[in-house]
């Protein structure tokens, strides 16, 4: 089966510079984190300096601050300046400050726009062709093991549903051990989708090596492109959010994640055309009989 480009705009490989920074600074190593604090503090002060005074700035050598901008995809310097210039035109609203102190109206609209904001970042950063790849590989696959712990295991039910809608085989799960015996029976046709927000969970990165060397295919969403899940697997489906330590923000995370998921169903079910709908017809047949759901009428 072959995938249908969606119709979408092409995106800019070096749009949501800060974005991208924020998902990967866990995984930044002491001087990178220096140089990404110094950015991350004073975004406009960096589009005017010269290498040697972020450097300085950050108490670190020109050569880190040049292999910081190489790892966010940049050529040098100059094109990281030239992007976050750019990005800083529309600067990104401080949502939990805005929430301090106001009254309820202003506190809901608060929640509403953090939800957005995440979803927004996302779609700006969301490597469309690493999309379809993992559409392509989920249609093929012989069956698909989902696995996530934590606040990753309403995304995991979640796609273990629509998968089902599909007509998919598909093994879903949020325990540990239940997760290696599953990557333990997986083999080659076969895909395993890990679903972590900071890609770092231990049992996470275990369940994939294991699959990955069964022959399987391993794909990830995260938000972390650097995390070790995200090294492992192929393709990573890149989240944006703005924190990690919230609650809020970890019900943003989970937003995005089911927005990808979400995606990746839509062009699923637009490469199998009526395929998609027979399924569904099928289903829809079986509760009617079942007692739960009325038979449509004429």
């Amino acid at each position: 089966m072959k995938i249908m480009s969606p119709d979408s705009r092409s995106r800019d490989p070096q749009t949501g510079t800060l974005i991208r920074l924020r998902g990967l600074y866990p995984s930044l190593k002491t001087a990178l984190r220096k140089v990404a604090d110094v950015i991350l503090k004073q975004p406009e002060m960096a589009i005017y300096a010269s290498v040697n005074e972020v450097a300085a700035v950050a108490a670190v050598s020109e050569a880190t601050v040049m292999r910081f901008c190489r790892i966010l995809g940049f050529r040098g310097f100059q094109d990281f300046k030239i992007a976050l210039a750019r990005e800083m035109v529309i600067p990104s609203p401080g949502l939990h400050e805005e929430m301090a102190g106001e009254d309820e109206a202003a506190l809901v609209r608060a929640v509403f726009q953090t939800n957005s904001a995440a979803l927004q970042d996302t779609l700006e950063i969301l490597e469309i062709e690493a999309l379809k790849e993992a559409a392509q590989l989920l249609l093929n696959a012989r069956q698909v093991l989902v696995v996530g712990v934590g606040g990753s295991g309403p995304a995991v039910t979640y796609v273990g549903n629509r998968f089902l809608l599909q007509g998919f085989k598909v093994l879903i799960c949020t325990d540990f051990y239940l997760m290696l015996m599953a990557a333990s029976l997986l083999s080659r046709g076969d895909v395993a989708l890990a679903i972590s927000n900071l890609g770092t969970t231990r049992e996470l990165v275990e369940t994939m090596s294991i699959a990955q060397d069964k022959e399987a295919r391993v794909m990830c969403i995260t938000n972390n492109s650097l995390s070790p899940l995200a090294r492992l697997c192929n393709p990573a489906l890149i989240t944006a959010s703005r924190e990690t330590t919230l609650p809020e923000e970890a019900v943003a995370s989970l937003i995005c994640q089911i927005a990808i998921l979400d995606a990746l169903f839509a062009l699923m079910a637009q490469d199998r055309g009526a395929g998609s709908r027979e399924t569904l017809a099928g289903m829809e047949k079986a509760m009617v009989q079942g007692g739960v759901k009325r038979e449509p009428a004429e």
